[in-house]
Order: structure tokens, then C-alpha cells, then sequence
């Protein structure tokens, strides 16, 4: 029964949109330090990561279910991932470009010290990421986006595409 369990789909899903994840964060994090902004690494991360969630969900997630064609899949796959994107770049213009003073004030990240973030500990690697409340908005907006994203994405994979 553990096999089976180990072996469902829903586990396969969730073991590789956390790989997918992993990688958007990767890419979207890097992408931020690097350019210094907050909407292009969305687009960066999102295109990198559409096609690495491709293949994993056609060959390790879906693969019973397999009754269109690859190109077919392929364009209904990328549809659906350009919606979630449209709604990463929404939250993302909301949390991050637009109102962060008000999820700052939310949050009650503006009586955060910084400079003993987290709990006191220096950890300077940290510090890079997190140095202030508008990077730590951004930090909880960005984990905040790929939680609806890993839901909405399955919905669209399992009755939409590899169905």
C-alpha cells in the first residue's frame, strides 16, 4: 500500500513541482540579484521553467496518460503555464512593484532588525537575499506566488493537458 501510495500521481507531481520550484527559485533569485529588478526575472524564470516542467510532467508525472500528441500537449501545456505566469506577474506587480509598503505594514516586516536576521544569528550568505523589509516582501511574495502557482498548474496538467 506504501508503494502504491509512493507511486500515485499526486506524490509524483508533488516530488517534481518541488524540483520545479526549486529551479524557478534558482532562476528568479539569481536573476533579481543580478539585474536588480523585479518583473524580468519573473519572465526569465518562468520560461526556464515551463520547459523543464514539460518534460518531467510528460515523462515522470503523466506518463499514463498520454492521448495527444507531444505538440498538441506542448501548446496546451505552455497556454496554461502563460496564465500562471499572467497571474505570477499580477501578484507579482501587486506584492512586490506596486503596494509592498502595505504588505511591509502587513507583515510587520519594517521592525525586523536586519542586521541579526534571522534570530539573532549573522548568517551573511542570508544577508545577500534578505537585508532589508522590501527584500524579505519580496522573498515572502515570491514563495507566496508558487504555492497558487504548484495548485493552479496541476488543475491545468491533470484536466487539461495530460488527461
Amino acid at each position: 500500500m506504501v508503494e502504491r501510495y509512493l507511486k500515485s500521481e499526486k506524490i509524483k507531481y508533488l516530488f517534481w513541482g518541488v524540483i520545479t520550484t526549486l529551479v524557478y527559485f534558482l532562476v528568479r533569485f539569481v536573476a533579481m540579484a543580478l539585474l536588480n529588478q523585479a518583473m524580468l526575472p519573473v519572465l526569465i524564470a518562468q520560461v526556464v521553467t515551463v520547459l523543464f516542467a514539460f518534460v518531467v510532467n510528460k515523462f515522470f508525472v503523466f506518463a499514463d496518460n498520454q492521448s495527444r500528441h507531444v505538440v498538441v500537449q506542448l501548446m496546451r501545456f505552455s497556454a496554461g503555464r502563460l496564465f500562471v505566469a499572467g497571474i505570477d506577474f499580477l501578484l507579482t506587480y501587486i506584492m512586490i512593484e506596486r503596494y509592498s509598503d502595505l504588505f511591509i505594514r502587513l507583515l510587520r516586516l519594517n521592525i525586523i532588525n536586519f542586521q541579526t536576521f534571522p534570530f539573532g544569528l549573522s548568517w551573511s550568505w542570508l544577508h545577500g537575499w534578505v537585508y532589508d523589509s522590501k527584500s524579505f516582501n519580496a522573498v515572502i511574495a515570491v514563495f507566496v506566488i508558487q504555492v497558487i502557482a504548484i495548485v493552479v498548474n496541476y488543475f491545468i496538467s491533470k484536466f487539461m493537458i495530460f488527461d
